[in-house]
């Protein structure tokens, strides 16, 4: 049972990771969980350092005493490390710190300010190193799990691509028409700079992500609270979890999240929330290309433009004429108001995602369905966790779960007082 137990956590802790929910892996730490496998990588980065360093302009004696100095120096860390720790004081550690993190830091420009002696240069070197140590920091704290998520994401969306279009488009397409066969936008957006353009899709940008970060917090709170046990049954099956709700009694409470869960979850509801915004815009943006191009004329487009009739303003694309691309010409004018109809309905459908009805029940409700079905994976996977190591399984968790065993009505009948388990039987007796 506890073989199979730690089987079906280890299951349900790459199930959360795999959704992009690193942090609802109970008692996950960077150090150990990210820092320690990135070890080559760290040192063959630290061996790189060294080598860029040593290669400027130095002597032979300069480069081998410096090579000298910063294996010296590393070696010196670790068995210092090793000594403290009480493991071997000669090999490598068995998991690493913020104290090998300080050697990778600091031991490169070290080397460089004794070897070159310019602290100028190593502390743009120590500059590189902080940079790259906190890019692994960002990694350990679920960006890395995060960006696999949002990759597999990414393709998902783009496989529904058509059941999006033939939902939201026809809601949008109302509010966009009449802006399209307007003189006004015409003359707006089609006679922007392309600094300016990009600067107005850019302004949507933020709007978007500033909206989604103002109320999406509402729905985090709201999907971690608790639900009755048939949901969670329900939310469990075809989950690693799927076995083990069977053995868990639920009690009333909501599910407790860390700050870091929180935030985990909160990026979970951002990303999915912006790769259908993102998407959604490029479908409209297509739309409108397509459609201007099938029915506008360049005379018309010219008209509610206020140029002469010949004139022609074609678009460019990475400094390219775009019919490079596509083997047929498009109007600059034409690219940039199909760009800033993009943008207003990307803003559009991201607002009333998450404050229309109609909206919300169409774009909204799968992505959150799919974490409330993480949340309740997580208050099962919680009980099992704390009943495999806590020093009585029986103890409620955190999350308000009681795991029972197999043996329980056993258990109880050994504690009935001897009288009572052989009363049944001798009322039998003839």
């Amino acid at each position: 049972m506890a073989e199979n137990d730690d089987q079906l956590l280890e299951s349900a802790e790459t199930w959360f990771v795999r959704r992009g929910l690193p942090y609802f892996i109970e008692d996950r730490r960077a150090t150990e969980d990210v820092f320690t496998p990135a070890l080559p990588l760290l040192l063959g980065y630290f061996v790189i350092n060294l080598m860029v360093v040593l290669s400027l302009r130095l002597t032979l004696w300069q480069r081998v005493g410096g090579a000298a100095l910063g294996i010296a120096l590393l070696a010196l860390l670790y068995m210092l490390r090793n000594r403290v720790k009480g493991e071997r004081v000669v090999g490598l550690p068995s998991r690493i710190s913020w104290i090998e993190f300080g050697g990778f830091v600091l031991i490169p420009p070290i080397v460089d300010l004794a070897t070159r002696r310019k602290p100028k240069v190593a502390l743009v070197d120590l500059g590189v190193d902080v940079v790259v140590v906190l890019l692994i920091l960002l990694v350990a704290s679920a960006l890395f799990p995060l960006a696999r998520w949002a990759f597999r994401r990414t393709f998902q969306e783009l496989g529904e691509v058509f059941d999006l279009a033939a939902r939201a488009l026809p809601l949008l397409f109302l509010f966009n028409s009449f802006l399209f066969i307007s003189k006004d936008v015409w003359e707006f957006s089609g006679e922007m700079s392309k600094h300016r353009i990009w600067g107005v899709v850019g302004l949507f940008a933020v709007f978007t992500v500033l909206f989604l970060f103002y109320r999406l917090p509402d729905e985090v709170a709201r999907v971690a609270a608790h639900d009755d046990r048939t949901t969670i049954i329900e939310a469990c099956r075809k989950t690693p979890m799927e076995t083990v709700v069977e053995r868990v009694v639920l009690h009333e409470g909501e599910l407790p999240l860390s700050r870091s869960q929180r935030l985990n979850v909160l990026l979970v509801l951002f990303i999915g929330q912006m790769l259908q915004v993102l998407l959604l815009g490029v479908l409209v943006f297509v739309f409108f290309l397509g459609f201007g191009k099938a029915a506008l004329t360049d005379k018309l487009i010219n008209d509610w433009t206020g140029h002469t009739e010949d004139f022609t303003d074609p678009a460019y694309l990475f400094n390219h004429k775009l019919q490079d691309y596509l083997h047929f010409s498009v109007d600059a004018r034409l690219w940039q108001v199909s760009l800033f109809l993009a943008a207003v309905s990307a803003f559009f459908f991201a607002i009333s995602s998450m404050t229309d009805e109609a909206y919300k029940e169409q774009f909204y409700d799968r992505m959150n369905r799919e974490l409330e079905t993480a949340i309740q994976v997580r208050r099962v996977y919680l009980a099992l966790y704390e009943g495999r190591h806590a020093g009585d399984p029986e103890e409620l968790s955190a999350s308000g779960v009681l795991l029972q065993h197999a043996h329980a009505l056993e258990h109880e009948l050994r504690e009935l007082p001897h009288q009572h388990r052989h009363a049944a039987p001798s009322r039998l007796e003839p």
